[in-house]
């Protein structure tokens, strides 16, 4: 919430009524949760039905993903042959996970593989060529990858001029053009017949290892069971939308994860100080386990994460997962680092006409500006591009992340003659290139900004779920939310306005007085606690007995064995009775 200003706009969602009112009959639940479900999509009783309890009945055949039938048969024949094969992710959580996965699946299987990712500053992102004539001279006949590939064309054709075959499973929007690989694997293929094609990369190679496991005639649920720690982590690092099958692997995986038999895992929780007898959380995931492997990867070599989550000895996985801590440690440092300096160029650009920063360093660490770029757009809230350039060769590394109105992928497709390479998402995408065309980059970026978006889209907006009584907070709202849990991308919290409250007690709290706590009473609401993360600073705003008008999130809090309704407070104001 500090990332926001008073001019953050809050947006209540247009109530259905019709809609709210047939999943509430239907479905047997409150006009409340009833509106969740058609904020978010879910209007038909069948889908409130599959969402409110996930099962893995609910998951397509895996054999619709394009290419599975053929990526299963060639790894099939290459594990009759025993011939050599090579699994190549990438370097971030989603790219080891899934690099990880096909290890454990082939080796089980008796397959003759070898598991590597690459090293971000020696390698680079996607698998080079390089890659692919060390694994002939190695003799491998198969190369598997997995979080990578789409864009792969030239190493694909090498490939195929060395007699290797390459399968490609990716998530990644593929451009106009497929690699010529054996097989190709992304629910974005057109003509896809997969029904959902928003899986990670470890979701794609989650789905076509079972597919694989099915093949065998092994049993394709205790297959799953052993690899969803690695299926929930990679999804829920990548920020998938957490929606159909990407729900079922969160809500089975986060209670399963702390009773992973995979020591890396085990390490990971060691070192990050989580609970092991209760469930493990989306921010815990977000915010302690997925830094932590991703943290080698961006400042050294992903390498270790890789042989943290595929060692079977616990003891070389807790010094592996020392390692990844130390690296986490120094990952933040530099992270702070290279954000005081990002700010310090925005604060002397004209942010009323540049609608898209495109910031540049010579220093600026590859692995990390990806994060200094989200921490500038919750900043500024417009579309982000951070450029370390290098002076020697003349080229710049890029990492850039975006907001809804602004499809970053697409505007950096429509000049791929600017980039060395390039790839990403709607929201976020990586490229190299040369520094002269930097300048002619930020030109086009900002000119399709100022044709797709309006300066309202640059301001920050709260999508508020419903504006309900105080009444209407009990104990009986608060358990029935949890059905919607986890919370994540594509399933946020739920958001509540609420006017009128009186503001009884307050107060800073934190160890360094960053956060706010205080106390509400509305009509037919009893005193209730609340609790602002990052919103410190409003208490020199409010005082005891103003009226306010409060956007928040209710939860349990438990503390001392007790169990309260506590109030998340994303936005507080004084009373108006405007709203948009």
């Amino acid at each position: 919430m500090s990332a926001f200003s008073t001019r953050v706009r809050w947006v209540v969602h247009p109530a259905q009524p019709e809609a709210v009112a047939r999943l509430q009959h239907e479905v047997g639940i409150s006009e409340i949760l009833a509106r969740l479900l058609v904020n978010r999509g879910i209007t038909e009783p069948d889908q409130a039905e599959r969402f409110l309890r996930p099962d893995w009945s609910h998951l397509p055949d895996a054999f619709l993903l394009p290419d599975a039938e053929v990526a299963v048969n060639r790894l099939l024949l290459a594990m009759e042959r025993r011939e050599k094969i090579l699994v190549y992710g990438d370097y971030d959580v989603d790219g080891v996970t899934s690099a990880a996965l096909w290890h454990h699946t082939l080796q089980k299987l008796r397959a003759d593989v070898r598991a590597k990712v690459p090293h971000r500053k020696r390698d680079g992102y996607d698998i080079r060529v390089p890659v692919v004539d060390e694994a002939h001279r190695q003799g491998v006949s198969l190369i598997l990858t997995c979080d990578c590939g789409i864009q792969a064309h030239e190493v694909v054709e090498r490939a195929r001029e060395l007699g290797i075959d390459v399968i490609i499973t990716d998530h990644h929007e593929p451009g106009e053009q497929i690699p010529r690989a054996l097989a190709v694997v992304n629910p974005h293929l057109p003509g896809s017949r997969y029904p959902f094609p928003n899986l990670s990369g470890v979701g794609v190679s989650y789905r076509l290892g079972e597919a694989l496991v099915r093949a065998k005639g092994l049993s394709p649920q205790n297959y799953r069971n052993y690899f969803l720690d690695l299926a929930t982590l990679g999804t829920i690092a990548d920020v998938m939308p957490l929606v159909e099958e990407n729900r079922v692997f969160a809500y089975y995986g986060l209670p399963a994860l702390p009773h992973s038999r995979r020591a890396g895992v085990q390490a990971l929780l060691e070192v990050s100080r989580l609970p092991r007898d209760k469930s493990i959380t989306m921010r815990q995931v977000q915010f302690a386990l997925a830094p932590r492997i991703n943290a080698v990867g961006r400042l050294d070599d992903a390498a270790v994460a890789l042989e943290l989550l595929t060692t079977e000895d616990i003891r070389r996985a807790m010094v592996l997962a020392q390692e990844l801590e130390e690296h986490n440690r120094r990952r933040r440092s530099e992270q702070q680092r290279i954000l005081e300096q990002a700010l310090q160029q925005v604060a002397q650009r004209d942010i009323a006409r540049e609608w898209v920063l495109v910031l540049t360093g010579e220093d600026w660490d590859k692995g990390v500006i990806g994060i200094v770029a989200s921490k500038v757009l919750e900043q500024y809230h417009r579309p982000t591009v951070m450029i370390s350039v290098d002076t020697d060769c003349g080229v710049g590394r890029g990492s850039a992340r975006s907001i809804r109105p602004y499809d970053i992928f697409r505007a950096i497709e429509q000049r791929r003659d600017l980039f060395i390479e390039c790839g990403g998402h709607t929201l976020a995408a990586g490229f190299s290139i040369h520094t002269e065309r930097i300048e002619e980059l930020r030109q086009h970026l900002n000119r399709l900004a100022h044709e797709w978006m309006s300066p309202e889209d640059l301001l920050p907006r709260l999508d508020i779920d419903a504006e309900v009584e105080p009444a209407d907070i009990t104990p009986a709202l608060v358990d029935e939310l949890t059905q919607i849990e986890p919370f994540g991308h594509g399933n946020p919290e739920p958001l509540f306005l609420s006017r009128g409250l009186t503001i009884l007690e307050k107060r800073r709290v934190g160890s360094d007085g960053n956060h706010w706590k205080l106390t509400v009473r509305g009509e037919a609401l009893p005193p209730t606690g609340c609790i602002a993360f990052g919103m410190g600073n409003y208490d020199d705003r409010f005082e005891v007995g103003d009226e306010v008008d409060m956007v928040y999130t209710p939860q349990w809090n438990e503390f001392n064995g007790r169990r309260d309704i506590q109030l998340q407070v994303h936005d507080i104001r004084h009373s108006t009775g405007i709203i948009e």
